[in-house]
């Protein structure tokens, strides 16, 4: 193509055909210009396919992280409501008159689960790489890109909310130490039974339940403990509805990233 071009210019300067030859120069330079546009065209749609997967991809990540904590959201919220019921319980304890009536057993059971800590951990790998690496802007729907920046600031409240309840929990631990020796539970613990081949008497395992009743009166007795134990029950009931909030948006996020994800592609 370059040598037809070429053989072209030659003849018409041989020719002395001035006017023509300037036409076919310019002629020529408008197809060069529309080649070069044509590649940059080119190039650009390249460009955006490749950004577009890009974009794709962390927007899949997102869904996956979202789904996660939708879960996260509604096993942490069914899981403090019976905590809250169990901490409830426990404190009702003190208006029983009949103290020989009391199943410590089971309210050493419901003690352990009302007083287990799990702190507040959602999934949010892909959003804090999108803002590290500073490829926020790769998602192009600003919809899409306000809500994720609301949906953190929610998180960041509510894990130092949860801090509080974490600082009450440290309390509670403290106080419940001073009150019972774990060794002393050891007869009547099935899980130790479990694991351990040794063989109690009727009398160890009736100390062993003698002491139970001590230490669970002695803890649910003092003062500073039931404070904070109604404290940590406070705390857990007012984050209940946060709870139901937050997986109504992460809901509602997932179903818009998911429609932006299917009308691109």
């Amino acid at each position: 193509m370059i040598k037809f071009f070429r053989h072209i210019r030659q003849r018409l300067v041989i020719e002395n055909r001035f006017s023509k030859y300037l036409l076919y120069a310019i002629g020529e330079i408008i197809l060069v210009v529309i080649g070069i546009l044509i590649a940059l065209q080119i190039n650009n749609w390249n460009e955006e396919r490749k950004q577009d997967a890009i974009e794709i991809g962390y927007l899949k990540r997102l869904v996956n992280d979202l789904e996660k904590d939708k879960l996260l959201w509604q096993n942490t919220h069914d899981t403090r409501k019976k905590q809250v019921q169990y901490i409830q319980n426990t404190i009702a304890i003190n208006f029983n008159k009949r103290k020989d009536t009391i199943n410590f057993m089971k309210l050493a059971g419901d003690m352990k689960t009302a007083m287990t800590w799990n702190s507040i951990n959602p999934n949010q790998d892909t959003f804090t790489e999108l803002l590290s690496s500073g490829n926020l802007n790769v998602i192009k729907n600003d919809t899409i890109k306000s809500k994720l920046i609301a949906l953190n600031n929610n998180y960041s409240s509510i894990k130092n909310w949860d801090n509080t309840s974490a600082s009450t929990h440290n309390r509670l631990m403290e106080t419940t130490q001073s009150h019972y020796n774990i060794k002393d539970f050891k007869p009547i613990d099935p899980n130790f039974a479990e694991y351990v081949d040794i063989q109690f008497t009727e009398e160890e395992i009736q100390n062993a339940m003698q002491s139970m009743g001590q230490s669970m009166l002695g803890i649910i007795n003092n003062k500073e403990f039931i404070n904070n134990f109604d404290v940590f029950a406070d705390n857990y009931h007012r984050q209940l509805p946060y709870f139901k909030k937050l997986e109504e948006e992460v809901e509602e996020l997932t179903q818009l990233i998911t429609s932006e994800i299917n009308k691109r592609q």
